[in-house]
């Protein structure tokens, strides 16, 4: 229901705007992770989400999208400064990147919006309780 609210509420919005929105928030964004230096995937699904009234599912798969370039392009320019990466790492890191994506795209299209919500959730709370452990432990 709330997903329909925020539909219909975004569909009077003028594409102009919405246009507008995006350049805006995702100047934003580049703006803030260039400077601190943090990966903008879930500051980009906030924007989506809230802000330009996507879906859960269509905003996840937008910022993974736009996500492949940015890291495609950071990855080269730290290569070229720095140097090739352990190959054998790199390798095993994108074929389970690739395996993990399929199979949390299968159970993104299976779930239904509340369910897709609980568990970023869960998901999010998860990977800030690994970030504190590593850090203060």
């Amino acid at each position: 229901m709330a997903s329909r609210m925020l539909w219909v509420i975004m569909s009077v919005v003028s594409p102009g705007k919405r246009a507008v929105q995006s350049v805006v928030c995702g100047m934003m964004i580049g703006f803030i992770c260039g400077f601190v230096g943090a990966g903008g995937g879930m500051m980009m699904l906030l924007i989506l989400t809230s802000v330009l009234g996507y879906e859960l599912k269509t905003a996840v798969g937008t910022s993974v999208f736009i996500m492949t370039f940015t890291a495609f392009t950071g990855a080269v320019s730290h290569f070229a400064l720095d140097g090739a990466p352990d190959w054998t790492v790199l390798v095993l890191c994108v074929a389970f990147t690739l395996i993990w994506a399929r199979v949390a795209a299968r159970f993104a299209n299976k779930a239904s919006p509340k369910t897709l919500n609980r568990a970023t959730g869960v998901i999010l709370v998860i990977l800030g309780v690994v970030i504190l452990a590593v850090n203060y432990l």
